[in-house]
């Protein structure tokens, strides 16, 4: 392994694993070597597996995600990453921190790497944080040389709450495609005529904006279209929505899909629903824009910029009811070959190899001091 071109890549807890899988095969495929150092997991497995096969990558998975380990346990599991990641660190040619984990021990062990640490942000700040700036992040930020951004909506965050102070460290690499599974590639979108339900896929969080299932459900306008509802993914708390939706037969799933399950579920002819009330980016975007899903999107951090980019104004709804959701439906019925191209025009520009080739600078190598 050429330790000149070598990049460390730190997801302690493989909080964004998927992401990663196509950020290191990219930087493979651009000629970089890449040691990923993370943790196992009870979910994703697959991916950490096909990571191994990467040609130049080398993977240090240790028991860190609240999945496999208890705290304590994790904590001392990531410390120890940590350690191997400061071994590493010192022959490579960058250190890329994906995802924060325990920033005291990020802060102190990354601190000697500082002169090629490059800090990914794909949030100004933890969901539910509020308006101010964290405090955390705020460290990250200023020991690190460079900082990576995934979105125009996450880094214009950032500088509003941090202040222009880390505009020159500042570079963008755009979120690209997420397949469910390593390998697959993009499937064409095609547009059903007459779409058999309205889906909301993904984690199920308060910001998310799925109460809006709960307005569906009461309208008759879309009652008499006879378009099913359905809310699929694990729930993080929301109960009382959650009950409320099923005793108003919303179809709820209330669990992680295996990977044949999702592609059965892209497959159907639905439209999908991402009502986020607040959105820096939003991986199930990147997932069903990959396997060729209709989705309609609130006007949320990227989630609008990404649909006015590709002429898709027509797919975001205009406000959190229900009869926004019928006019984009609307929309997409008399716009149904804009939105196909659009679609394909997206799926081409956000492959990551093209990506990274388009936005170099994010991990060109750090010039000496």
């Amino acid at each position: 392994m050429g330790a000149g071109r070598l990049i460390v890549v730190l997801d302690g807890a493989s909080s964004v694993l998927p992401y990663d899988f196509q950020l290191v095969g990219a930087l493979v495929t651009a000629g970089r070597t890449v040691r990923f150092c993370g943790s196992r997991t009870t979910y994703n497995g697959a991916l950490l597996d096909a990571m191994r096969r990467l040609p130049g990558v080398a993977v240090d998975a240790a028991g860190i995600s609240g999945t496999v380990a208890s705290r304590w346990r994790g904590a001392l599991a990531y410390l120890g990453l940590l350690l191997r990641v400061l071994w590493h660190g010192s022959h490579a040619e960058l250190v890329n921190l994906q995802f924060s984990v325990a920033w005291p021990l990020e802060w102190l062990l990354l601190a000697p790497l500082r002169g090629k640490l490059v800090l990914t942000l794909h949030n100004a700040v933890p969901h539910g944080h509020g308006e101010g700036p964290h405090a955390p992040t705020a460290r990250l930020a200023r020991l690190a040389h460079r900082i990576i951004f995934v979105s125009v909506a996450t880094r214009d965050d950032f500088l509003r709450r941090y202040g222009d102070f880390f505009r020159g460290k500042a570079t963008l690499l755009p979120h690209g495609l997420l397949p469910v599974a390593p390998c697959l590639h993009p499937t064409p979108p095609e547009l059903a005529a007459v779409p058999r339900a309205l889906v909301f896929w993904g984690n199920v969080k308060s910001y998310k904006g799925v109460e809006l299932f709960e307005a569906l459900a009461h309208s008759p306008a879309v009652s008499a279209r006879g378009l099913a509802l359905q809310v699929v993914g694990r729930w993080d708390g929301l109960a009382g929505l959650q009950q409320r939706l099923r005793e108003l037969g919303v179809g709820v799933t209330d669990r992680y899909l295996a990977g044949d399950e999702l592609l059965a579920l892209f497959a159907q002819p639905v439209v999908f629903l991402l009502p986020y009330r607040q959105a820096s980016q939003s991986g199930a975007l990147y997932t069903l824009l990959h396997h060729g899903a209709v989705f309609v999107c609130s006007d949320a951090g990227d989630l609008g910029a990404f649909l006015r980019r590709f002429g898709l104004d027509g797919l975001i709804l205009r406000e959190h009811g229900a009869q926004a959701v019928l006019d984009c439906l609307d929309w997409l019925a008399s716009h149904r070959e804009q939105v196909a191209d659009g679609l394909r025009r997206a799926q081409a520009e956000l492959d990551w190899a093209r990506l990274l080739a388009t936005h170099a600078d994010a991990y060109a190598p750090v010039k000496a001091q």
